[in-house]
């Protein structure tokens, strides 16, 4: 998404837009860079709640505030993903998977691309409301899970466009998206929230990826930024290159500080309860 828009806002801004890897520390390297450079907006930051409302919650040495110290600008992307199951748990809805992790007891695992990650934090969102436990096995990244999925070596996971191929060809299932509305790589798995499981009336887990900016930066230059991305987030082009990852869908900057805010507030919740474990 960062090229894509970047190639835009050459056009949009009338000066050259790289886009620099800060690579490593989940995402970590590359925010404490954004806030080390000047506060006059040349320097943009790719974000995300793993950066904004997760990682300053799991990691003391984080280095930065994320609603004092960073300015959103938009969202770029937003899209549900999917709840799938391996094929031999014989389930096709979150009513059904209750009642084979109650009739199988302490058999039911489920993958995530890491400890502390989004992945992470909405399954267990999400076995709290179904009322029922499952053992977590962090991974290296969602690759190395999908492959474990899809042998049946852990029985569950959530599941981003990366598995599409593996949903189509029936070697997991997909039995719910985590979103208001169906992931576009499955179309067919209802919403958690439509479930009819009251505890998950509520439920929405729609990661997102946006731009934001340190704080500090000059009020007309955070406008015009933001004025910019959104043209460049809504040109065909860029729509186009985007359509197989989500939905493009942009926000003003304080709607954005409120989503972080929203996150965080829960994110928090569900850490201080216990329920998650970070080490």
């Amino acid at each position: 998404m960062a090229r894509a828009v970047g190639q835009e806002l050459t056009t949009l801004l009338g000066q050259t837009v790289l886009v620099e890897n800060r690579v490593g520390a989940g995402g970590k390297i590359a925010m404490q860079a954004v806030l080390r450079a000047p506060r006059d907006g040349h320097t943009v930051a790719y974000i995300s709640p793993s950066i904004l409302s997760i990682a300053p919650l799991v990691d003391k040495a984080i280095g930065y505030d994320p609603l004092k110290d960073v300015q959103p600008l938009t969202t770029g992307l937003r899209s549900s993903n999917v709840v799938a199951v391996h094929p031999s748990l014989r389930v096709s809805n979150l009513s059904e998977l209750v009642a084979w992790a109650k009739a199988n007891p302490g058999k039911l695992n489920y993958g995530s691309i890491g400890v502390g990650s989004w992945y992470h934090l909405a399954m267990e969102k999400l076995l709290v409301g179904l009322g029922i436990e499952a053992t977590h096995i962090p991974y290296k990244g969602e690759a190395p899970g999908l492959i474990d999925l899809a042998a049946g070596q852990i029985q569950l996971m959530i599941v981003s466009g990366s598995g599409k191929a593996l949903i189509d060809d029936g070697r997991v299932v997909a039995i719910a998206s985590t979103g208001a509305k169906p992931a576009i790589y499955s179309p067919r798995s209802q919403p958690v929230r439509d479930s009819g499981i009251v505890a998950l009336k509520d439920y929405d887990e729609t990661p997102w990826v946006g731009f934001g900016v340190a704080a500090g930066v000059p009020a007309d230059v955070v406008q015009r930024l933001h004025e910019a991305l959104v043209k460049a987030l809504r040109t065909d082009a860029v729509r186009a290159r985007l359509a197989a990852f989500g939905d493009t869908q942009t926000c003003s900057p304080a709607e954005l500080q409120e989503i972080v805010r929203r996150e965080l507030a829960n994110n928090r919740e569900l850490i201080d309860s216990g329920r998650v474990k970070l080490n």
